[in-house]
């Protein structure tokens, strides 16, 4: 029997309670889980209201995500600073500090949010993020570590290894992206999910003022954290790093977690730029870096990171060339691509970080580190990478280095350390890898230089016995991969960079063209006689020229969505009046300096350029002032999702003249686009017609040797107002065909891509 002089002290009884662990364990865990899945719902919810005042850019996304980290980076350093200086006190103080956002909630849009004319546009985002979101954001950001840290003084079972805590705030961050896209955006208006949004802060105030409280009275008589070498029978040591932590190591944390973040928005504003800005192309490779750190934490052992670096390795220089050269595969091969390497570099990276990871006395520190690490990666894809790239090159830079620093970090693999020992195996590597070199000199094929590289990452692995020296190698052949397809391509005459993305302007002699990312956005014939003439996905033949000579020659007023070229101006008349609406001022000295496209000097027509959003800007005119207005707005490939919702297509029907015509460009390699619009326009109360014109006669041969195969439907509130387009003598009537309306219905609370998607 135990006498009373040798009872346990009553807090490590009381602490030790099972009842009492599991209810502290639920009440820790919820807070944090909490929190996260607040912490990652406002970010999507957030950056979707900031979208039509900056055109839909996919830029939005990741200035946003510069923002969230950089503010994360904040709340983690309170997380380590404050309970250091303020000691017992801290905990009440922090309660006191949670209730302070209720008073600038819900979130809302500010009135100023539209940027001014001349003032740099990721700047006042970034701005305007503070205002709406930047105090609730900062208090929910420090939970994470915080909340670990006062478990660890609990002296719980526990509290030796918190890092369950962290796994549970991964959930509740992966469950928030899950959601937004398929249950919170299709259910809820943008102002529903803010009031929710903000109910859900209350339920968190709530649960972390408990926490509080407990740690209050809890800790100073908590039993006293056992050593590292002690603990309780049959315990299992804490998986943590008990190593110094040096200078050196710091960096490598900084370096694993600043690469992985890198490519994560370099993936995200690649498909958000070819595809469409919308919330599931941002989530998407948000959600798979977040289960990277799921499995990574959650791992006891990470002998697999070896296997992981090496299967990076064969991968990432196909991968390269492929974000070099995006149109050698359809695009749903390269997002799966894309999404595979980014969840093979984030589980290597994570895989490192978390074998690393220090003792819970460092974790504040440590979390510190990490969401350093991410917020540089921000700040090289969002700020640096535009200024000193013309391209997007911040994504093959990030594939490359975090395959080489996550080399650098492991060993050799067991499989790997077997082959070096046996000359066959070099010896047959070898041979395929001639074979291929050959095969490409002899047929000047990208896909078989791609074959070749693909087959020289397992050599490398093989022969090279020092590691140093391999990610030399590799880092080498990595910069002359990138810099020799930079000159195999550059026949630019000029090339420039905005927040909405990167263009260059190209020409051959007989036309200058114009391309935006990806995509080409139109040319310009240079000889006299031809150079008014309207070309490319605007020509006479085509569509658009239908579209004019039909409704064109009455109109007073037309406005157009999108300038490009300005090819459109090609169809104006003496005495009437072109309205250009685009996002982009950069665009708009583009078309207008006559060293590059002179459509806008020399069309016969009145133009007015009018810089901003051309819903936004639409929104001001007065009713019925357009007889015809043309949707013809596109970032690269990408169409803002904004200007085709239902509420959008309302709007523009009330600014156009009785009989006149909403004309929607729906060309697209990516996106079915047809029957997803004629869904959406019925449900905005308009007609539509068809016509897809891929430029070809019965016969098969080109009809017009300066248009481009495009797609464009006419939309119009009565279904009269689209005879004349189909009566006799109308140019092309018969191949106006009724568009189709078995499509979603797009909405500005919600807009699928998985049903239209080209895959």
């Amino acid at each position: 029997m135990t006498t009373a002089s040798e009872a346990p002290p009553a807090s490590e009884t009381e602490a030790r309670s099972p009842s009492r662990v599991g209810l502290f364990n639920v009440l820790f865990t919820a807070a944090i889980l909490l929190s996260a899945l607040l912490l990652f719902a406002v970010q999507p919810m957030v950056s979707k209201m900031l979208l039509p005042p900056y055109g839909g850019a996919a830029a939005v996304w990741t200035t946003s995500l510069l923002f969230f980290q950089t503010v994360l980076l904040i709340g983690y350093a309170y997380a380590h600073f404050a309970p250091r200086l303020f000691g017992r006190a801290h905990p009440p103080l922090h309660a006191v500090l949670v209730l302070v956002p209720l008073f600038v909630l819900p979130v809302a849009l500010p009135a100023w949010a539209i940027p001014g004319e001349g003032v740099p546009v990721a700047a006042w985002l970034l701005l305007v993020l503070g205002a709406m979101v930047g105090l609730p954001f900062l208090v929910l950001s420090t939970t994470g570590p915080l909340v670990q840290a006062w478990y660890s003084q609990l002296g719980l079972p526990r509290s030796r290894d918190p890092y369950f805590l962290y796994a549970a705030s991964n959930v509740g961050s992966l469950s928030a992206l899950i959601a937004y896209p398929f249950i919170v955006e299709p259910t809820l208006e943008t102002r529903t999910q803010a009031l929710t949004w903000a109910a859900g802060y209350v339920v968190f105030a709530v649960l972390i003022g408990c926490c509080a409280v407990i740690v209050r009275r809890r800790a100073s008589r908590a039993v006293p954290q056992q050593e590292e070498a002690g603990g309780e029978a049959g315990e299992e040591a804490p998986p943590a790093s008990g190593t110094a932590v040096t200078w050196k190591r710091r960096a490598l944390w900084l370096a694993l977690a600043a690469l992985p973040s890198s490519l994560m928005q370099g993936a995200t504003t690649y498909m958000s730029t070819d595809v469409a800005a919308v919330p599931l192309l941002w989530v998407i490779p948000l959600a798979l870096f977040l289960g990277t750190y799921i499995i990574a934490f959650g791992a006891r052992r990470h002998g697999w990171v070896s296997g992981t670096v090496e299967l990076l390795l064969v991968a990432v220089l196909p991968l390269v060339l492929l974000s070099r050269m995006p149109t050698l595969v359809p695009v749903s091969v390269a997002m799966l691509a894309a999404m595979a390497m980014l969840v093979l570099v984030s589980l290597a990276c994570h895989g490192l970080l978390a074998a690393d990871r220090p003792e819970p006395s460092r974790l504040t520190e440590f979390f510190m580190i990490t969401s350093l690490g991410g917020a540089l990666g921000s700040l090289f894809n969002g700020v640096i990478a535009p200024l000193v790239f013309d391209e997007m090159l911040e994504y093959p830079l990030a594939l490359i280095a975090s395959v080489l620093v996550a080399l650098a970090a492991t060993r050799p693999s067991a499989p790997v350390q077997a082959l070096r020992d046996r000359s066959w195996a070099r010896l047959a590597l070898l041979a395929l890898v001639a074979v291929a070199v050959v095969l490409y000199f002899v047929t000047r094929s990208v896909p078989v230089l791609m074959g070749a590289m693909l087959m020289a990452m397992p050599l490398c692995i093989v022969i090279m016995r020092d590691r140093r020296v391999l990610v030399g190698f590799l880092a080498v052949v990595s910069a002359l991969a990138l810099v020799g397809l930079g000159y195999l391509r550059d026949d630019d005459v000029l090339k420039g960079r905005t927040f909405f993305g990167s263009y260059s302007i190209t020409e051959d002699g007989e036309r200058r063209q114009l391309s935006h990312g990806t995509t080409v956005h139109g040319f310009q014939l240079q000889d006299a006689d031809n150079r008014s003439t309207p070309v490319s996905y605007y020509s006479e033949t085509g569509p658009v020229g239908d579209v004019f000579s039909t409704y064109g020659q009455d109109a007073s007023n037309v406005g157009v969505v999108g300038l490009g070229t300005g090819a459109i101006a090609a169809h104006g008349k003496k005495g009437q009046r072109f309205d250009f609406f685009e996002i982009d001022p950069e665009m708009v000295k583009v078309a207008s300096d006559p060293r590059w496209f002179t459509y806008l000097d020399e069309c016969a027509c009145d133009v007015r350029t009018m810089v901003g959003d051309g819903r936004l800007l639409l929104d001001e005119a007065d009713d019925g002032t357009y007889d015809v207005i043309v949707l013809d707005a596109f970032t690269s490939d990408a169409i803002p999702a904004h200007l085709l919702t239902r509420e959008a297509l309302a709007e523009f029907k009330t600014k156009l003249a009785p009989g006149g015509v909403l004309v929607v460009h729906l060309s697209n390699r990516n996106l079915e686009l047809e029957p997803m619009l004629g869904a959406t326009a019925t449900e905005a109360g308009m007609q539509g017609l068809l016509r897809s014109d891929a430029n070809r006669d019965e016969d098969g041969d080109e009809v017009n040797p300066y248009a481009y195969p495009s797609v464009w439907a006419v939309l119009a509130a009565e279904e009269g107002d689209l005879e004349p387009i189909t009566s006799d003598g109308a140019p092309n009537a018969d191949e106006w065909q009724a568009i189709p309306t078995d499509g979603p219905v797009w909405t500005d609370s919600y807009s699928s891509l998985l049903p239209i998607l080209k895959w």
